[in-house]
Order: structure tokens, then C-alpha cells, then sequence
């Protein structure tokens, strides 16, 4: 007899495929949705929980833009959760956040946890103790469980204290392991959604194997390598594209791998109240600006921002 269906979460549902079963938590996947409706649909739903997502891309493309967005929308969700931001890129980007925040709630910044990381092994005891809060929600002194964990950059714990010596480069890939690891179980015990942001480097000829992507006229490939990329379950590369006439940069969000998406695209700008997708067919009037933008996510949000 076919086991109950699991009850409905905070977040939209998807069906994954059944090759796939392995890589995610449960037959049914929570999502956290991006704000955004055009980004959602690019993601079938949103960032899927019991699963970890790293957003890729270089200075500028709007990683850290996306994960203050979404440690605002964890408390609007259905079911209201806190969001801790672990934070090695310091000092942390608050006054954006507040930005961020809609004036008729200032009451999410509260539910917004930070603390600064820096170094390996400072992140995986910070996560040693986001576990005993998870495991304890009882003993926690914040009103809304941890559901959503956020990382930015995992790129920046190791720009120091390692050498291209095969010493060096094995402790380092032996440190991946041990803080995938611990990513993936508080996402899977916990059903949280985790976001890691990654730097990029630039591709020397005959760089292969890592994905590669052009963004602001440079091939460049997430950081740390294949090693790293081992270590997360779906890949989100951002990129831009400035023209020649030094105008506005166009971004794109793309589906670089994932366990239940196929490779896909969406453009996307990033507005003082937060970041939104734009319609592809509307790419011709891109001289409008955010003007344009604004109206394309009013008009998918029917009215609302």
C-alpha cells in the first residue's frame, strides 16, 4: 500500500523525477519561493529544502542582492521561519538590508540572524551550534525556527592559508567535504533551505571539466573547482553583460546544473526594492529601463510589489 502523501509545506510543491530520487530529501520537494514570480517559474517553484544551492558569478552580479531577499521572505512565508546569514564577505551589508525591508514591516529585520565567519573551521562550528538550535527549537531564545541558511561567499574562507603544495590542496578539498556534509545535514534533518554563494575565476585555455560561462566580456568558471562542485546539489551561474556604450548591465540567472531542471535562462534587474526577472519578449525595450521592469513584476504580481 502506497505510504499517505506528505501534507502541503510552507513553500510550493513539485514532483521530482525518479531518477532523481536520490539527490533530494523526499519524493516531494519544499520550495522557498525568490520574490519573484519570473524567477520562481525559472525554478520550477523556487529553492528547493533538503538541498543545498550555491549562486555563482562574479562581483556585482547581485548574489548577495539575492540572499538578503531571501532572509526577508522566510518570515512572509506561510509558515514563518528566521533565516541565519553567515557572513565572511564583512562588514555585513545592513543598511541595503533595511533598504530591503518594506517599511510596513519592520518588524522582519528581527527574524534576520547574522553572524560573521572567518575562516573553515569558524563556519563549521558556527553550524555545530545552528544545529543544536535546530535540534532544540524549544531552548531557542528567537520566536521563529531556522529554516533558511544562507552563506555568503564560501569562496572567501579560503582565499588565505592554502597553497597550490598537493598537501594543501587535498586538506582544502577534505574541508569541502566536511562543510557539504554538514550543509546537507542540516538541510535534510531539518528540511531547510540552504544558499551558498561562490566567486568565479578566470578560464585559462585548457581549463575544463568546471562550468563556464562569459560574463562582462570574460570566460570565468565558479571557484574552488570541481571539488566544490561535487559538494552542492543545483547551481544557479549569474552573469552580465555590459555594452560597449558603458549602459546598463543586463543579468542573467542561469540554470548551470540541478537534480529536477534542465538548463535554462532568465534575465533579470536588480531595483532598490529588490531583485525581479523580466519578461524575455520585452527584451527589445530594454531601453526603458527599470521603468520596464517595474511594470512587467507589477503586472505578474497582479498589482503588488
Amino acid at each position: 500500500m502506497r505510504p499517505p502523501a506528505p501534507k502541503t509545506s510552507a513553500y510550493s510543491q513539485q514532483e521530482p523525477r525518479p531518477e532523481n530520487l536520490l539527490l533530494l530529501a523526499s519524493p516531494r520537494a519544499a520550495k522557498l519561493s525568490l520574490g519573484c514570480p519570473l524567477l520562481d517559474r525559472l525554478l520550477s517553484g523556487g529553492l528547493p529544502a533538503a538541498s543545498v544551492t550555491e549562486i555563482a558569478g562574479e562581483s556585482a552580479a547581485g548574489k548577495t542582492q539575492l540572499c538578503l531577499q531571501l532572509a526577508l521572505l522566510a518570515p512572509l512565508s506561510p509558515h514563518p521561519s528566521s533565516s541565519l546569514f553567515l557572513c565572511s564577505d564583512v562588514p555585513f551589508p545592513l543598511r541595503r538590508l533595511r533598504l530591503l525591508a518594506p517599511k510596513s514591516r519592520p518588524d522582519l529585520l528581527d527574524h534576520v540572524l547574522v553572524a560573521a565567519v572567518h575562516s573553515p573551521s569558524d563556519l563549521l562550528s558556527l553550524l555545530s551550534r545552528a544545529q543544536y538550535h535546530l535540534s532544540h527549537p524549544s531552548r531557542s531564545p528567537h520566536p521563529l525556527p531556522i529554516r533558511v541558511i544562507l552563506l555568503d561567499s564560501i569562496a572567501s574562507l579560503f582565499r588565505a592559508d592554502f597553497d597550490a603544495s598537493p598537501a594543501d590542496l587535498k586538506r582544502r578539498s577534505g574541508l569541502f567535504f566536511k562543510i557539504s556534509a554538514k550543509l546537507k545535514e542540516l538541510a535534510h534533518r531539518h528540511q531547510c533551505v540552504v544558499v551558498v554563494t561562490n566567486q568565479v575565476v578566470d578560464v585559462v585555455e585548457g581549463n575544463t571539466g568546471n562550468t563556464v560561462a562569459w560574463s562582462s566580456g570574460r570566460q570565468v568558471s565558479p571557484a574552488l573547482g570541481l571539488a566544490w562542485a561535487n559538494c552542492v546539489n543545483t547551481r544557479l551561474f549569474l552573469t552580465r553583460e555590459v555594452d560597449s556604450n558603458g549602459g546598463s548591465a543586463r543579468r542573467h540567472m542561469k540554470v548551470a546544473f540541478a537534480p529536477h531542471l534542465p538548463v535554462r535562462t532568465c534575465e533579470f534587474v536588480i531595483r532598490r526594492d529588490g531583485v525581479f526577472g523580466v519578461e524575455p519578449a520585452q527584451r527589445s525595450f530594454w531601453g526603458c529601463g527599470e521603468l520596464m521592469a517595474s511594470k512587467l513584476v507589477m503586472k505578474s504580481q497582479g498589482g503588488q510589489k
